[in-house]
């Protein structure tokens, strides 16, 4: 039976999407907050940094980063469910069943660990992060246990709750995806089963127009997730059953002849465009208001949006996911980088990345800076962020000495949360599916 090509460069893509949001994270608390603003903002004395421009800005894109995650996991998580539709159709009932109840169990049964310790470790008074009160609700390291078990537990109850979504940050901002990716998983494996044995082009010009639906009403998650399936899609359709790594949208090699097509033609062109502009999206600043090189966007955006930023923002950044997944998927020359040995082991922990990347700058992150700093200066680290660059080696050398640091650790802790937790949660994800249909 022929296998759907292994799209290993979606691997590479998410490892370099969570560097990202981890290195954004760092900085978190005030600390360059000029390389999230676009290059055009006002007032121009505190902008117009080359930081600040497309495309170096992609590397302080850390929004742009959440839409990508669901395209790219609405491309990975359907492409062998398009797979056995296409070539064992008897079975697609019993790979949906599977992936549904691991996919929940996949998801969450890291975060329940990871939130157990963070909450084991703020009680025990290991975090040297300012919470406010809004986030923490009163409690405090070593005082009343069952106050912050009942904490826990109501973080665990609104983040499992993909229906209704609560504003429950916790002690991992970050997590507020969670359940955003696993009602995105839901809609794409319902939409894969609903429209299984509709012809062809039916079945695509369904999904465009779910597609469109969704970003006309600013339903940014899930349009990311269907223009995840919808590219999966287009794999199938375009050679993806014979694993030709070329084959997309007239993108391709004739083997057998042992020829090629030249690389300035059309489909070279359009993928060259779509990552053009797929990028300029991605680095859209997060400024509160279109500025310019991004201005004619306010024409062409839906009045459902209600010229809300939030959602205006995610939708141009789902649509810049969308064109960069795209033009990766159309161009080998784009997914060698995304299959070198770096980009794939940052794609293996890329999960674990993820989850673990906060809580070591909420233990680590100021007292290495702080002790950086009484070792370059004599003195204590400035209370203000201004304060203390004024001081410019000191402060240079104190932050970069710590993402160094903390860089290494993160990176040492997501390798061995991936090993050591991640494996073990897929298999009793395995072992609970084996049970619940008694095999």
């Amino acid at each position: 039976m022929a296998q759907p090509h292994r799209t290993t460069w979606l691997d590479g893509l998410r490892g370099l999407a969570a560097a990202v949001v981890a290195f954004n994270h760092f900085f978190m608390g005030g600390m360059l907050d000029l390389a999230f603003r676009s290059y055009w903002s006002d007032p121009p004395s505190d902008n117009r940094r080359i930081i600040q421009l497309p495309p170096i800005r992609l590397i302080f894109a850390s929004h742009a980063m959440v839409p990508l995650f669901f395209v790219i996991s609405g491309y990975a998580i359907s492409i062998n469910l398009l797979h056995t539709r296409n070539t064992s159709p008897n079975t697609l009932l019993i790979s949906l069943s599977s992936a549904l109840t691991r996919r929940g169990l996949r998801i969450y049964l890291p975060v329940f660990v990871l939130a157990f310790l963070s909450q084991l470790i703020y009680f025990l008074g290991l975090y040297h992060w300012p919470f406010g009160d809004d986030i923490i609700w009163g409690r405090r390291p070593f005082t009343a246990p069952w106050f912050h078990f009942t904490y826990l537990l109501r973080y665990l109850l609104d983040i499992v709750n993909v229906i209704q979504f609560h504003h429950n940050p916790g002690l991992n901002g970050q997590l507020w995806t969670m359940p955003t990716e696993y009602r995105g998983s839901c809609v794409v494996y319902l939409m894969v089963c609903g429209m299984a044995f509709w012809r062809k082009g039916v079945r695509m010009a369904g999904l465009l127009a779910a597609m469109g639906y969704c970003f006309w009403y600013g339903i940014w998650d899930i349009f990311g997730f269907l223009a995840g399936l919808g590219l999966a899609e287009i794999r199938m359709n375009k050679g993806g059953e014979e694993g030709d790594q070329g084959a997309l949208l007239g993108v391709e090699k004739d083997y057998r002849r042992g020829e090629r097509r030249g690389w300035m033609n059309r489909a070279t062109l359009t993928t060259g465009l779509c990552l053009v502009f797929g990028l300029h999206l991605l680095c859209l600043g997060d400024d509160g208001f279109l500025t310019p090189g991004y201005q004619f966007l306010g024409h062409l955006q839906s009045p459902r949006w209600d010229d809300d930023w939030g959602i205006l923002s995610r939708c141009w950044k789902s649509l810049g996911a969308v064109l960069l997944v795209y033009a990766v998927d159309c161009s080998e020359m784009l997914q060698r980088p995304l299959d070198a040995r770096l980009s794939q082991y940052l794609g293996r922990v890329s999960f674990a990345l993820y989850l673990v990347h906060q809580s070591v700058y909420h233990v680590a992150r100021d007292p290495i800076r702080n002790l950086i700093w009484w070792m370059m200066a004599g003195s204590e680290y400035p209370t203000a962020t201004e304060e203390a660059q004024k001081e410019i080696m000191p402060f240079g050398v104190a932050w970069l000495g710590t993402a160094v640091v903390t860089g290494a650790l993160v990176l040492y802790l997501a390798g061995l949360w991936t090993r050591f937790v991640d494996a073990r949660c897929v298999r009793v994800a395995r072992g609970v599916e084996r049970w619940l249909v008694g095999a």
